[in-house]
C-alpha cells in the first residue's frame, strides 16, 4: 500500500488496544476526521490483541502504554520477537517519561505520542508516517530476505530458519538442488526465458512444499529446501522424488512453439546434533550434490561423513604435499632399464618417494591423488623433471636416458612445454636426448589431440617419448599411430604370467612385432626372475627393468650400482 500522498491511500487496518473505553473511543472519534478511510478493531487487553493480530493483517496498531496489569513495551515486544508480518506501533501514554519513550522505541515503535496533547491531525499523520515507514521496512526486509525473481526466500533467510531448527534441536533435513542442463536453455532462448524456466520451476515447488518447510534460491539455477521434521533418509525420499518428478515436467514456450526440459541433482544433509552451524550444513548439502551430478545427474545422494572425512585426508594429503616440495620432503629414487642380451645399461627411470614428516616414507601409491591432481601434482611433476635433470648432470653419461613419469594433468598444462624448454636450457651440458619422458596410455582418447601436439613439441626439444603401462587401455593402436613415440613400456601385468599364461605370453609377442614394425625400443616392465627374462628374450624383448634386475633405489646407490654393473652384470 502506496501512503506517501494521503489523498492516495486505500483502507488503513488498524487495531487500538487500551484499557479505557473512553479513550479508545476518543481514539477512534480522531481517526474518522480523516479523509483516509480506516478500518478500526479494538482491544482492550494484551491477550485480546494478540488474538486479532494473530488472526489478520494490520497496517498500524495504537497501544496505550498502561495497558491494565501489563505494560504496551509487553505488546510491543510481543509483536517484535513473534509476528511474522510486522506492522506499524505507535504509543500514546498520559506519562512523558523520557526513559519510557526511548524504550518504546527500541522495541520497534514509530511514534511516541501523549494523550493529554494529543489532536485529530496530529494523529493521522502519525499513523501516514507510521504505515509509510513500515512499508518501506518491509519493502528493505524482502529486499534482503527474499528473492526479486522467484519471491523465494533467499540465503540469509534460510540460514535463519535452519540455524533455529539446529538450536531447537529439531529433526530436519536440508536438500539442495542444482538444475541440471539449464545453461543450454540461457544460450538457445535467452536469459528471459531462463529467467521464465526458473520463475515456472519454482511455482511448482511452491504447490508442494508443506506450510512449516523453507524452499529458498541462492543464486542460478540453485535451490535449497529446508524440511523440517525429518529423521531419517526413507522420511525424505518419497517426497523428493516427487520433487525430481515436478522439475522434469516439460516447459512450454509459447513463444517458440516449443518445449524445454531440465532435470535436477540433488544432495542432501540431514541436521545432527553435532552442534553444527547453518552455513556448514548447507555446505555438506552443496558438495553432496556435485556427487549427485558427477552420477549422471537427476540423482539424489545423501551425505556420507566417512566421505567428507576422506575429502578433508585428501585436502590435507594435498597441502602437505606442496609444503614437502618447499620443504625438500621428496627425493628420487631409480630403477635401472638393461639391454638383457648384451647386459648394457639403457637407462634408469626415475620414481618419486616421499619422506612424509609423520607417515614416514611413502610409495607413488600412497599419494597418487597428489600426483595427479591438476594443481598439486604440476607443482610435484615440475620438481621431478628438474631434479631428474640435475641428477643426470651429476652422472654425466652421454650413454644414459633418465625416464621420468608425466601425469596427464601436468602434460596437458599450458605451460608444460615452455617449462621443460627452460630446464633444458639452463642445463647446456645435457644432451636432450638423454630426458625421456614417459605417458600414460590412460591418458583420455577425448584429450589425444592435445597430447599429440605435446608430444611433438617435446620431439623438436629433442626429448625420447615413452608410452607407458602400454596394453592396458583400449586405444593401444591409437596411440601407436598418431604419437611420435621412440619407446613402448609392457605393463607388468602381462609379464607376470607369461610363464603360466599363453594369451599373455601371445599379447607380449604381438606387442614385440609392432614395436618392430614401429622401430620403437620395447621395454618389459616387471622382470621378477631369470625364466621371465628368458622367455622375453625368446619372445623379441630384450629391453627390461625389474626386482630380478635391480629395486629402486636412491641416487647415491644408483651411482654404485651403475659402476658395479659396469664392471660386471649382478643380476639376481
Amino acid at each position: 500500500m502506496d501512503v506517501s500522498n494521503s489523498s492516495e491511500v486505500d483502507v488503513i487496518r488498524l487495531l487500538i488496544v487500551d484499557d479505557d473505553d473512553v479513550d479508545r473511543e476518543r481514539l477512534r472519534r480522531m481517526l474518522s476526521k480523516s479523509d483516509i478511510e480506516t478500518l478500526v478493531s479494538e482491544a482492550s487487553s494484551l491477550e485480546d490483541s494478540m488474538n486479532f493480530l494473530k488472526g489478520g493483517e494490520f497496517d498500524c496498531v495504537i497501544v496505550d502504554y498502561r495497558l491494565g496489569i501489563n505494560s504496551g513495551l509487553a505488546l510491543l515486544n510481543s509483536i517484535r520477537t513473534t509476528l511474522e508480518n510486522r506492522c506499524a506501533v505507535i504509543m500514546v501514554t498520559g506519562l512523558g517519561d523520557e526513559e519510557v519513550a526511548a524504550e518504546a522505541m527500541r522495541l520497534g515503535a514509530s511514534d511516541y505520542l501523549l494523550k493529554n496533547q494529543l489532536q485529530s491531525p496530529q494523529l493521522i499523520r502519525a499513523v501516514i508516517s507510521a504505515v509509510h515507514r513500515a512499508e518501506l521496512e518491509k519493502k528493505l526486509h524482502d529486499m534482503a530476505h527474499y528473492d526479486s525473481l522467484t519471491g523465494l526466500a533467499s540465503r540469509p533467510l534460510l540460514l535463519k530458519h535452519l540455524q533455529k531448527a539446529i538450536v531447537d534441536k529439531e529433526p530436519s533435513a536440508v536438500a539442495f538442488l542444482d538444475l541440471d542442463n539449464f545453461k543450454p536453455v540461457n544460450d538457445n532462448y535467452g536469459h528471459d526465458i531462463g529467467d521464465f524456466v526458473l520463475v515456472t520451476i519454482a511455482d511448482r515447488l511452491k504447490q508442494i512444499i508443506r506450510t512449516n518447510d523453507t524452499l529458498s534460491r541462492i543464486g542460478g539455477d540453485e535451490f535449497v529446501l529446508l524440511l523440517r521434521g525429518v529423521a531419517n533418509e526413507e522420511q525424505c525420499v518419497t517426497f523428493l522424488n516427487l520433487l525430481l518428478e515436478v522439475v522434469n515436467r516439460p516447459i512450454e514456450l509459447e513463444e517458440f512453439e516449443s518445449f524445454v526440459q531440465v532435470s535436477a541433482s540433488i544432495g542432501v544433509t540431514l541436521v545432527s546434533n553435532d552442534s553444527l552451524d547453518a552455513d556448514t550444513v548447507v555446505r555438506r548439502a552443496d558438495q553432496t550434490m556435485y556427487q549427485a551430478k558427477n552420477l549422471g545427474r537427476n540423482n539424489i545422494v545423501f551425505f556420507d561423513p566417512e566421505e567428507e572425512r576422506r575429502l578433508h585426508e585428501r585436502r590435507v594429503m594435498l597441502q602437505a604435499a606442496e609444503r614437502g616440495v618447499v620443504r625438500h620432503e621428496f627425493e628420487l629414487h631409480y630403477q635401472p632399464q638393461i639391454d638383457m642380451v648384451n647386459h648394457r645399461l639403457k637407462g634408469v627411470e626415475a620414481l618419486i618417494r616421499w619422506n612424509h614428516p609423520s607417515k614416514g616414507f611413502l610409495y607413488p601409491g600412497d599419494f597418487t591423488e597428489a600426483l595427479e591432481h591438476p594443481n598439486t601434482g604440476i607443482v610435484i611433476g615440475e620438481w621431478v623433471l628438474e631434479e631428474a635433470l640435475r641428477q643426470l648432470a651429476i652422472w654425466d653419461r652421454d650413454d644414459l636416458v633418465v625416464s621420468v613419469n608425466i601425469a596427464p594433468a601436468h602434460l596437458l598444462s599450458n605451460g608444460f612445454v615452455p617449462q621443460l624448454e627452460r630446464l633444458l636450457k639452463n642445463m647446456p651440458n645435457i644432451n636432450p636426448k638423454s630426458l625421456e619422458i614417459e605417458i600414460l596410455e590412460t591418458v583420455s582418447m577425448a584429450d589425444i589431440h592435445s597430447a599429440v601436439e605435446v608430444v611433438k613439441a617435446c620431439c623438436e626439444l629433442g626429448v625420447r617419448v615413452a608410452l607407458d603401462d602400454f596394453g592396458t587401455g583400449y586405444s593401444s593402436l591409437n596411440y601407436l599411430k598418431k604419437l611420435p613415440l621412440d619407446t613402448l613400456k609392457i605393463d607388468k601385468s602381462f609379464i607376470q604370467n607369461i610363464l603360466s599364461n599363453q594369451d599373455d605370453r601371445a599379447i607380449v609377442a604381438c606387442v614385440a612385432e609392432l614395436s618392430q614394425a614401429f622401430k620403437y625400443d620395447l621395454i618389459a616392465e616387471g622382470v621378477e626372475s631369470f625364466d621371465h627374462m628368458q622367455s622375453l628374450i625368446e619372445i623379441g624383448c630384450h629391453l627390461g627393468q625389474g626386482y630380478y634386475i635391480a629395486r629402486p633405489m636412491s641416487a647415491d646407490k644408483m651411482t654404485q650400482w651403475i659402476d658395479q654393473y659396469n664392471k660386471g652384470p649382478q643380476l639376481h
